[in-house]
């Protein structure tokens, strides 16, 4: 007798073990299996056997990877347009970081029985012993959250009489990547919102993963947001034995890190929180090989969280950065010349701090070409499996080239990805009435569970949530795209599509810890028997 997802505790257990041994790793071809699971799991249900063209995968249109999201509607007996939207990522981190036990990691029951040999937190063993935590790669990050969203569905489509809205579930590809899945989504709900759809709603089920969040559930509503800001630094070339006749960018780099990373600059706040500052992501010493020549050119990339924080403002942060960089660099070279012995003499450098979409300009003057062309040339000569950052890099780099900049210099711009903030203002009737439903999610887990549960404004954790409804303005707009390095032809952003929707969100998601770690885990307790009842409370408010 073939299983069915139901509703019921043991039934989300197996089908969420299944589903994690689906080894769905971000940008890789096993990414493809992910929906494929979520179909045949899907359209065993009896409503999908008498309305099949409700469950279908939808394909990522030009991805190099050929990787679908996955789309399952339950339409509410009485004629509406009215939608509620569940959504969520299958897409997980790799599992290196749990070393021999790597492949484990996919299998949660195995891996709980084998990490008890393995040298973990306290906390972690505590939740082991406590025999309430399931661990593994993506138990709680977020396949839990999906395969609950799919369970309640399950329940409404045995019942849609009892439905005052539409559901759409939505399970999509590449969310810990570059969120091509969710892309690929916007643009479908954009034109399911010209044939009248009315979207009352996107729920995510991501976990709770900060320090707050740990002993209790967390609903939030709204995300965080992320800008990916590069900067490209150029020095002044020269043998090593000739060291005072040119300016290592290595020197302009270590100051600049010291001036960007965990800066208080970049700590976004709102509604006084305070949030992460930017960190380097990667440094990227762009000399092809080896030699005795001082390194000339380095890539480096951040990761700028923000709720509210423009475009503008963190390149005007970053430039400026740049020049006390700069400035700092050429003085140690000052100091260091007139401490030695050299019978060199002193170099005049004119640095500069230039924008990536003024680096454009210069390249168009230089070739007489438009920069669409410039850039599409290049980039289609890379090798295609680049990563989309490492691309964009190169870009500047044969940018540079091309119209002849000498360093010491600082190019500054933005790389993918790229996800808006998305908040919630109190403003509209659907913001306001999705703040009163989470209060009633609230004081049912209180009153029928026991459970403590809290509402947050900003979720973290960085969510597709950020995908339905651009806040930005149209100056935003036109900083971003001008200063996107590989914008147009390794990414796009649906900006216009993403403002047109303006879905108001809400994340109500599993309690877990440690998300892309080895010790990522889920407390079963919450996620197989509150969070569905909360999702079905939520749900039924936002119909009424």
């Amino acid at each position: 007798m073939q299983r069915i997802l139901n509703n019921t505790p043991e039934s989300i257990y197996q089908t969420l073990l299944s589903f994690c041994r689906v080894k769905s790793v971000t940008d890789s071809e096993a990414e493809k299996e992910a929906p494929k699971f979520l179909y045949e799991e899907l359209k065993k249900l009896p409503y999908y056997q008498n309305n099949p063209e409700d469950v279908f995968i939808q394909p990522i249109q030009g991805d190099r990877l050929g990787r679908s999201n996955l789309c399952a509607w339950v339409k509410a007996k009485k004629d509406t347009k009215k939608t509620v939207i569940l959504m969520g990522h299958f897409d997980v981190v790799d599992t290196d970081v749990c070393g021999h036990l790597r492949e484990e990691a996919f299998d949660p029951e195995k891996y709980t029985k084998l990490i008890k040999n393995e040298v973990i937190s306290k906390e972690a063993r505590q939740d082991l012993e406590s025999g309430d935590w399931l661990f593994g790669r993506g138990t709680a990050d977020m396949k839990s959250g999906l395969i609950v969203q799919a369970a309640v569905l399950s329940e409404f489509s045995n019942s849609t009489e009892e439905l005052d809205v539409n559901l759409l579930y939505l399970a999509v590809a590449d969310e810990e990547n570059n969120a091509c899945g969710i892309h690929e989504a916007v643009l479908y709900l954009d034109e399911l919102k010209k044939d009248g759809y009315e979207f009352l709603c996107c729920i995510d089920s991501e976990p709770s993963i900060t320090q707050e969040n740990k002993d209790h559930g967390w609903i939030h509503l709204g995300t965080i947001g992320m800008y990916t800001p590069f900067t490209f630094i150029l020095g002044r070339e020269t043998h090593v034995g000739e060291y005072f006749e040119g300016l290592p960018a290595s020197t302009i780099a270590f100051k600049l890190g010291d001036r960007l990373e965990g800066s208080s600059l970049f700590a976004d706040q709102f509604k006084d929180v305070t949030y992460p500052p930017l960190t380097c992501l990667k440094v990227n010493d762009l000399k092809p090989t080896y030699s005795v020549t001082v390194i000339e050119r380095i890539g480096m990339y951040y990761n700028c969280l923000f709720v509210t924080k423009t475009p503008d403002e963190v390149l005007g942060s970053i430039k400026e950065a740049a020049h006390t960089a700069l400035a700092g660099a050429l003085a140690a070279y000052d100091e260091n010349r007139s401490k030695q012995r050299t019978h060199t003499a002193k170099k005049e450098f004119n640095p500069r701090v230039i924008e990536y979409s003024e680096l454009a300009t210069m390249a168009e003057k230089e070739t007489g070409k438009q920069f669409s062309k410039i850039s599409s040339d290049f980039l289609t000569s890379l090798p295609a499996e680049l990563e989309l950052q490492d691309r964009g890099m190169r870009l500047v780099s044969h940018l540079a080239d091309i119209t002849g900049l000498k360093g010491p210099a600082v190019v500054v711009g933005f790389l993918p990805p790229y996800c808006p903030s998305g908040f919630n203002e109190r403003k509209s009737a659907a913001e306001i009435k999705i703040v009163q439903c989470a209060a009633r999610v609230v004081t049912l887990a209180k009153e029928q569970y026991n459970m403590p549960l809290s509402i947050g404004e900003i979720y973290e954790g960085i969510s597709d949530l950020s995908e339905f409804g651009f806040k930005g303005t149209e100056k935003d707009i036109e900083i971003l795209t001008k200063n996107f390095a590989g914008w147009g032809t390794d990414f796009d952003y649906p900006f216009q599509q993403s403002q047109s929707l303006n879905i108001p969100i809400i994340n109500i998601g599993p309690i877990g810890k440690d998300a892309h770690k080895n010790t990522e885990r889920l407390y079963l307790p919450y996620a197989l028997e509150v969070l569905p009842e909360l999702l079905k409370e939520m749900i039924r408010g936002l119909g009424e």
